[in-house]
Protein backbone atom coordinates (compact mmCIF):
# COMPACT_ATOMS: atom_id res chain seq x y z
CA UNK A 1 0.00 0.00 0.00
CA UNK A 2 2.32 2.86 -1.31
CA UNK A 3 -0.91 5.82 -1.44
CA UNK A 4 0.09 7.35 1.91
CA UNK A 5 -3.50 7.61 3.04
CA UNK A 6 -3.99 7.68 6.44
CA UNK A 7 -5.72 6.60 8.97
CA UNK A 8 -9.82 6.69 9.41
CA UNK A 9 -11.09 6.68 13.26
CA UNK A 10 -9.49 8.92 15.99
CA UNK A 11 -6.40 8.49 18.17
CA UNK A 12 -8.98 8.67 21.12
CA UNK A 13 -11.08 5.30 19.56
CA UNK A 14 -7.78 3.72 19.08
CA UNK A 15 -6.24 3.90 22.48
CA UNK A 16 -9.98 2.77 23.70
CA UNK A 17 -10.32 -0.35 21.59
CA UNK A 18 -7.56 -2.07 23.90
CA UNK A 19 -9.55 -5.39 24.35
CA UNK A 20 -10.54 -5.83 21.10
CA UNK A 21 -10.15 -9.80 20.16
CA UNK A 22 -8.32 -11.09 17.38
CA UNK A 23 -10.63 -12.48 14.78
CA UNK A 24 -9.47 -16.38 14.23
CA UNK A 25 -9.61 -17.38 10.85
CA UNK A 26 -8.03 -21.09 11.82
CA UNK A 27 -6.23 -22.64 14.41
CA UNK A 28 -2.33 -22.49 13.90
CA UNK A 29 -0.45 -25.57 14.42
CA UNK A 30 2.09 -25.28 17.64
CA UNK A 31 4.97 -25.40 15.50
CA UNK A 32 4.33 -22.99 12.58
CA UNK A 33 5.69 -19.73 11.98
CA UNK A 34 3.82 -17.11 12.50
CA UNK A 35 4.27 -13.34 11.24
CA UNK A 36 2.74 -9.95 12.58
CA UNK A 37 1.56 -7.16 10.16
CA UNK A 38 -0.40 -4.46 9.42
CA UNK A 39 -3.00 -4.33 6.86
CA UNK A 40 -6.43 -2.93 5.62
CA UNK A 41 -9.93 -5.47 4.70
CA UNK A 42 -11.80 -5.33 1.72
CA UNK A 43 -14.32 -3.34 3.93
CA UNK A 44 -11.49 -0.40 4.02
CA UNK A 45 -10.97 -1.10 8.14
CA UNK A 46 -7.59 -0.86 9.15
CA UNK A 47 -6.37 -3.97 11.08
CA UNK A 48 -3.59 -5.93 12.45
CA UNK A 49 -2.84 -9.42 11.25
CA UNK A 50 -1.23 -12.96 11.77
CA UNK A 51 -0.38 -14.84 9.58
CA UNK A 52 1.31 -18.26 9.39
CA UNK A 53 4.17 -19.40 7.51
CA UNK A 54 2.18 -21.06 4.76
CA UNK A 55 0.75 -17.88 4.02
CA UNK A 56 -2.63 -18.29 5.69
CA UNK A 57 -4.48 -16.13 7.55
CA UNK A 58 -4.69 -16.56 11.05
CA UNK A 59 -6.29 -13.75 13.15
CA UNK A 60 -6.77 -10.25 12.18
CA UNK A 61 -8.08 -7.47 15.37
CA UNK A 62 -9.42 -4.01 13.86
CA UNK A 63 -7.42 -0.66 14.41
CA UNK A 64 -8.41 2.43 13.57
CA UNK A 65 -5.58 3.70 11.89
CA UNK A 66 -3.06 2.77 9.33
CA UNK A 67 -0.44 0.27 10.82
CA UNK A 68 3.25 -0.07 10.35
CA UNK A 69 6.43 -1.77 11.77
CA UNK A 70 6.18 -4.27 14.46
CA UNK A 71 7.74 -5.52 17.82
CA UNK A 72 8.13 -9.18 19.41
CA UNK A 73 9.36 -9.85 22.49
CA UNK A 74 12.42 -12.01 23.48
CA UNK A 75 9.90 -14.12 24.37
CA UNK A 76 7.56 -14.59 21.46
CA UNK A 77 4.68 -14.10 23.56
CA UNK A 78 3.79 -10.28 23.30
CA UNK A 79 3.50 -8.29 19.54
CA UNK A 80 3.13 -4.78 19.31
CA UNK A 81 2.12 -3.03 15.91
CA UNK A 82 3.22 0.80 15.98
CA UNK A 83 1.11 3.55 13.62
CA UNK A 84 2.12 4.67 10.50
CA UNK A 85 4.17 7.73 10.80
CA UNK A 86 3.93 10.27 12.66
CA UNK A 87 1.79 8.49 14.91
CA UNK A 88 0.11 8.59 18.15
CA UNK A 89 -1.09 4.88 19.04
CA UNK A 90 0.80 1.60 19.28
CA UNK A 91 -1.41 -1.63 19.99
CA UNK A 92 -0.23 -4.35 22.18
CA UNK A 93 -1.21 -8.31 21.08
CA UNK A 94 -0.86 -11.18 23.30
CA UNK A 95 0.49 -13.84 20.76
CA UNK A 96 -0.15 -16.65 22.20
CA UNK A 97 -3.82 -16.21 23.14
CA UNK A 98 -4.30 -14.08 19.52
CA UNK A 99 -6.03 -11.15 21.35
CA UNK A 100 -5.48 -7.37 21.45
CA UNK A 101 -4.98 -6.53 25.19
CA UNK A 102 -3.55 -2.86 25.10
CA UNK A 103 -2.34 0.12 23.70
CA UNK A 104 -0.39 3.35 24.24
CA UNK A 105 0.22 6.42 23.43
CA UNK A 106 3.71 8.76 23.13
CA UNK A 107 3.16 12.33 24.73
CA UNK A 108 1.35 14.58 22.97
CA UNK A 109 5.08 16.48 21.96
CA UNK A 110 6.59 13.49 20.32
CA UNK A 111 5.30 11.02 17.75
CA UNK A 112 5.99 7.56 17.07
CA UNK A 113 8.19 6.53 13.58
CA UNK A 114 6.73 3.24 13.26
CA UNK A 115 9.24 1.23 14.64
CA UNK A 116 10.70 -0.18 17.98
CA UNK A 117 12.43 -2.76 19.27
CA UNK A 118 12.26 -4.88 22.99
CA UNK A 119 15.18 -4.93 25.45
CA UNK A 120 17.18 -8.24 25.24
CA UNK A 121 15.37 -9.16 29.05
CA UNK A 122 11.83 -7.81 27.45
CA UNK A 123 11.05 -5.78 30.49
CA UNK A 124 11.52 -2.23 27.91
CA UNK A 125 9.94 -1.47 24.99
CA UNK A 126 12.44 1.23 22.93
CA UNK A 127 10.51 3.22 19.76
CA UNK A 128 11.63 5.69 17.29
CA UNK A 129 10.46 8.93 17.88
CA UNK A 130 10.16 12.61 16.27
CA UNK A 131 10.97 15.40 18.37
CA UNK A 132 9.22 17.66 16.36
CA UNK A 133 9.46 21.36 17.46
CA UNK A 134 13.41 20.19 18.15
CA UNK A 135 13.74 19.01 14.97
CA UNK A 136 15.35 15.97 16.51
CA UNK A 137 15.09 12.31 16.90
CA UNK A 138 14.67 10.65 19.92
CA UNK A 139 14.17 6.70 21.09
CA UNK A 140 11.53 6.50 23.54
CA UNK A 141 12.13 4.02 26.68
CA UNK A 142 8.57 2.22 27.71
CA UNK A 143 8.55 0.45 30.84
CA UNK A 144 6.46 -2.71 29.98
CA UNK A 145 5.45 -4.32 33.61
CA UNK A 146 3.98 -0.98 34.16
CA UNK A 147 1.55 -1.11 30.93
CA UNK A 148 4.33 0.75 28.68
CA UNK A 149 4.34 3.74 30.89
CA UNK A 150 7.26 6.16 29.40
CA UNK A 151 10.31 5.84 31.70
CA UNK A 152 12.72 8.05 29.20
CA UNK A 153 13.83 8.97 26.13
CA UNK A 154 17.73 9.77 24.81
CA UNK A 155 18.92 11.21 21.39
CA UNK A 156 18.81 9.14 18.52
CA UNK A 157 21.43 11.94 17.08
CA UNK A 158 20.11 12.76 14.00
CA UNK A 159 16.60 14.06 12.47
CA UNK A 160 13.46 12.03 10.90
CA UNK A 161 14.75 8.20 12.65
CA UNK A 162 12.77 5.54 11.36
CA UNK A 163 13.64 1.71 11.68
CA UNK A 164 15.67 1.10 14.75
CA UNK A 165 16.58 -2.61 15.99
CA UNK A 166 18.23 -4.67 18.80
CA UNK A 167 21.78 -6.37 17.69
CA UNK A 168 22.57 -9.62 18.70
CA UNK A 169 24.63 -8.36 21.11
CA UNK A 170 21.58 -7.49 23.02
CA UNK A 171 22.86 -4.37 24.06
CA UNK A 172 23.04 -2.24 21.08
CA UNK A 173 20.15 -0.14 19.13
CA UNK A 174 20.72 0.65 15.76
CA UNK A 175 18.61 3.56 14.34
CA UNK A 176 18.38 4.85 10.79
CA UNK A 177 18.11 8.58 11.13
CA UNK A 178 16.59 9.38 7.74
CA UNK A 179 17.77 12.82 7.89
CA UNK A 180 13.69 14.56 6.72
CA UNK A 181 12.57 17.11 9.03
CA UNK A 182 8.37 16.88 9.42
CA UNK A 183 5.82 18.55 11.56
CA UNK A 184 2.23 17.35 12.81
CA UNK A 185 0.99 20.75 11.70
CA UNK A 186 2.39 20.26 7.68
CA UNK A 187 1.34 16.40 7.55
CA UNK A 188 3.55 14.57 4.93
CA UNK A 189 5.87 17.27 3.77
CA UNK A 190 9.44 17.53 3.98
CA UNK A 191 10.36 20.30 5.28
CA UNK A 192 14.74 20.12 5.13
CA UNK A 193 15.23 18.34 1.78
CA UNK A 194 18.13 21.03 1.14
CA UNK A 195 19.68 20.24 4.22
CA UNK A 196 19.44 16.70 4.97
CA UNK A 197 21.89 14.64 6.98
CA UNK A 198 21.10 10.94 6.87
CA UNK A 199 22.91 9.30 9.25
CA UNK A 200 23.26 5.55 10.66
CA UNK A 201 23.83 5.62 15.14
CA UNK A 202 24.55 2.81 17.29
CA UNK A 203 23.63 3.66 20.81
CA UNK A 204 23.48 1.63 23.94
CA UNK A 205 20.67 0.78 24.94
CA UNK A 206 20.90 0.60 28.98
CA UNK A 207 22.29 4.67 28.76
CA UNK A 208 21.66 5.90 25.27
CA UNK A 209 24.84 6.76 25.03
CA UNK A 210 26.35 7.24 21.26
CA UNK A 211 28.78 3.92 20.12
CA UNK A 212 29.41 4.90 16.57
CA UNK A 213 27.43 7.47 13.91
CA UNK A 214 28.28 7.30 10.26
CA UNK A 215 27.00 9.52 7.90
CA UNK A 216 26.74 9.63 4.00
CA UNK A 217 28.90 11.82 1.25
CA UNK A 218 27.84 15.16 1.10
CA UNK A 219 26.94 14.82 -2.86
CA UNK A 220 24.59 11.63 -1.52
CA UNK A 221 22.73 13.60 1.76
CA UNK A 222 19.69 13.88 0.24
CA UNK A 223 19.62 9.78 -0.04
CA UNK A 224 17.58 9.08 3.06
CA UNK A 225 18.39 5.97 5.14
CA UNK A 226 15.07 4.29 6.14
CA UNK A 227 15.26 0.46 6.73
CA UNK A 228 17.76 -1.94 8.16
CA UNK A 229 18.67 -5.65 9.33
CA UNK A 230 21.73 -7.24 10.91
CA UNK A 231 23.12 -9.62 8.73
CA UNK A 232 26.39 -12.09 9.12
CA UNK A 233 29.49 -10.82 10.77
CA UNK A 234 28.10 -7.40 12.33
CA UNK A 235 26.97 -5.70 8.98
CA UNK A 236 24.34 -3.62 9.45
CA UNK A 237 22.41 -3.61 5.54
CA UNK A 238 20.53 -0.15 4.85
CA UNK A 239 17.72 0.39 2.58
CA UNK A 240 17.56 3.80 1.37
CA UNK A 241 14.95 6.28 -0.51
CA UNK A 242 16.24 9.17 -2.77
CA UNK A 243 14.45 12.29 -2.56
CA UNK A 244 16.60 14.25 -5.41
CA UNK A 245 16.08 14.74 -8.83
CA UNK A 246 14.10 11.80 -10.46
CA UNK A 247 16.21 10.67 -13.08
CA UNK A 248 19.51 10.41 -10.78
CA UNK A 249 20.90 7.18 -10.38
CA UNK A 250 22.02 6.68 -6.46
CA UNK A 251 22.76 3.64 -4.77
CA UNK A 252 19.63 2.71 -2.86
CA UNK A 253 21.20 -0.11 -0.85
CA UNK A 254 24.34 -0.38 1.34
CA UNK A 255 25.73 -1.81 4.66
CA UNK A 256 27.41 -0.62 7.62
CA UNK A 257 30.61 -1.83 10.06
CA UNK A 258 31.65 -0.30 12.79
CA UNK A 259 35.27 -0.95 11.41
CA UNK A 260 34.50 0.37 7.72
CA UNK A 261 31.39 2.47 8.12
CA UNK A 262 29.36 2.97 5.34
CA UNK A 263 29.84 1.65 2.06
CA UNK A 264 27.07 1.76 -0.12
CA UNK A 265 26.30 -1.30 -3.09
CA UNK A 266 27.72 0.56 -6.14
CA UNK A 267 27.75 -1.20 -9.85
CA UNK A 268 24.03 -2.39 -10.46
CA UNK A 269 22.74 1.12 -11.61
CA UNK A 270 20.41 -0.75 -13.92
CA UNK A 271 19.03 -2.62 -10.92
CA UNK A 272 18.33 0.43 -8.91
CA UNK A 273 16.67 2.37 -11.97
CA UNK A 274 13.99 -0.14 -11.46
CA UNK A 275 12.96 0.50 -7.58
CA UNK A 276 12.28 4.15 -8.55
CA UNK A 277 14.45 5.70 -6.05
CA UNK A 278 12.61 3.74 -3.05
CA UNK A 279 12.97 0.75 -0.79
CA UNK A 280 10.75 -0.26 1.18
CA UNK A 281 12.06 -2.67 3.57
CA UNK A 282 15.29 -4.85 4.36
CA UNK A 283 15.30 -8.37 6.13
CA UNK A 284 18.49 -10.90 6.34
CA UNK A 285 18.02 -14.65 6.40
CA UNK A 286 18.61 -15.67 9.85
CA UNK A 287 22.07 -17.52 8.88
CA UNK A 288 22.85 -14.05 8.02
CA UNK A 289 23.85 -15.43 4.70
CA UNK A 290 21.34 -13.05 2.27
CA UNK A 291 19.47 -9.66 2.52
CA UNK A 292 16.57 -8.75 0.82
CA UNK A 293 15.50 -5.53 0.02
CA UNK A 294 12.20 -4.60 -1.66
CA UNK A 295 10.52 -1.60 -3.40
CA UNK A 296 6.51 -1.45 -3.49
CA UNK A 297 7.16 1.30 -5.82
CA UNK A 298 9.38 -0.44 -8.82
CA UNK A 299 7.55 -3.84 -7.82
CA UNK A 300 11.02 -5.41 -7.03
CA UNK A 301 12.68 -7.83 -4.59
CA UNK A 302 16.48 -7.64 -4.40
CA UNK A 303 18.24 -10.58 -3.42
CA UNK A 304 21.70 -10.06 -2.42
CA UNK A 305 24.44 -12.13 -1.03
CA UNK A 306 25.93 -11.02 2.19
CA UNK A 307 29.78 -12.51 1.50
CA UNK A 308 30.25 -11.51 -1.81
CA UNK A 309 28.22 -7.93 -1.47
CA UNK A 310 26.78 -8.94 -5.21
CA UNK A 311 23.36 -9.14 -6.50
CA UNK A 312 22.22 -12.50 -6.79
CA UNK A 313 18.87 -12.40 -7.87
CA UNK A 314 15.85 -10.38 -8.97
CA UNK A 315 12.18 -10.84 -8.44
CA UNK A 316 8.92 -9.01 -10.05
CA UNK A 317 5.80 -8.90 -7.68
CA UNK A 318 3.94 -5.67 -7.84
CA UNK A 319 3.55 -3.20 -4.51
CA UNK A 320 6.01 -5.91 -2.79
CA UNK A 321 7.37 -4.26 0.39
CA UNK A 322 6.54 -6.59 3.57
CA UNK A 323 9.96 -9.15 3.96
CA UNK A 324 11.14 -11.78 6.60
CA UNK A 325 13.00 -14.54 7.01
CA UNK A 326 11.25 -17.44 7.09
CA UNK A 327 13.65 -21.16 8.19
CA UNK A 328 17.28 -20.44 8.20
CA UNK A 329 17.67 -18.94 4.98
CA UNK A 330 14.41 -18.38 3.32
CA UNK A 331 12.06 -15.31 3.13
CA UNK A 332 8.11 -14.59 2.74
CA UNK A 333 6.77 -11.56 1.24
CA UNK A 334 3.68 -9.44 1.09
CA UNK A 335 2.18 -6.92 -1.35
CA UNK A 336 -0.17 -3.79 -1.34
CA UNK A 337 -2.55 -6.09 -3.46
CA UNK A 338 -2.69 -8.92 -1.33
CA UNK A 339 -0.52 -11.40 -1.95
CA UNK A 340 1.45 -13.37 0.00
CA UNK A 341 4.71 -15.38 -1.53
CA UNK A 342 6.48 -18.22 1.43
CA UNK A 343 10.09 -19.67 0.72
CA UNK A 344 9.19 -22.50 -1.51
CA UNK A 345 5.64 -22.32 -1.89
CA UNK A 346 2.96 -21.20 -4.09
CA UNK A 347 1.55 -17.12 -3.76
CA UNK A 348 -1.09 -17.20 -2.00
CA UNK A 349 -3.85 -14.12 -2.57
CA UNK A 350 -6.05 -13.06 0.16
CA UNK A 351 -8.42 -10.32 0.68
CA UNK A 352 -6.65 -7.62 2.67
CA UNK A 353 -3.95 -5.44 1.57
CA UNK A 354 -0.50 -5.70 3.25
CA UNK A 355 0.96 -3.20 4.76
CA UNK A 356 4.83 -2.26 4.21
CA UNK A 357 6.35 -4.32 6.78
CA UNK A 358 6.17 -8.07 8.35
CA UNK A 359 7.81 -9.34 11.55
CA UNK A 360 8.44 -12.26 12.22
CA UNK A 361 7.06 -13.87 15.94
Amino acid sequence: MTDGRAGGLSRRAVLAGGAASLIPFRAAGADEALFLAGCRLSDGQDAAALFDGAGAIVAVSPIDARGHGGAVSPDRRVGVLFARRPGQFAVVFDLNARRRVGAFAPPAERRFAGHGAFSSDGRLLYATENDFEAERGVVGVYDVAAGYRRVGEFATHGVGPHEMLLMRDGETLAVANGGIATHPDFPRMKLNLPFMEPSLALIRASDGELLARAALPERLHKLSIRHIAEAGGAEIWLGMQFEGPPDERVPLVGRFHRDRGIVLNEGWGGAYARLDQYVGSVAASRDGATVVTTSPRGGMALEWDVATRRLRAEHRLADVSGVAAQGSAGFILTTGQGLIAPADAPVLATDVAWDNHIRAV
